[in-house]
């Protein structure tokens, strides 16, 4: 399964992988050190849960910044 990432908020703009196995997304952003709790991921402009089993195609992942 091909799985391409374009990053917003990101020193990188976008990485297209090759997932051999069945994964969950927060499992393929933490190989990639990227904490699963300072991002929302979104494909076809709707939010995907980090929990949700990785599917074929582009996601955009959007790092939330927090203040107060």
């Amino acid at each position: 399964m091909i799985l391409k990432l374009k990053f917003i908020g990101f020193n990188r703009k976008e990485e297209i992988l090759e997932i051999k196995e069945r994964k969950r997304y927060f499992e393929i952003l933490e190989e990639l050190k990227i904490n699963p709790e300072t991002v929302v991921l979104i494909r076809d402009s709707t939010p995907v849960p980090v929990d949700d089993f990785a599917e074929e195609g582009e996601v955009t992942v959007l790092r939330v910044i927090s203040g107060g």
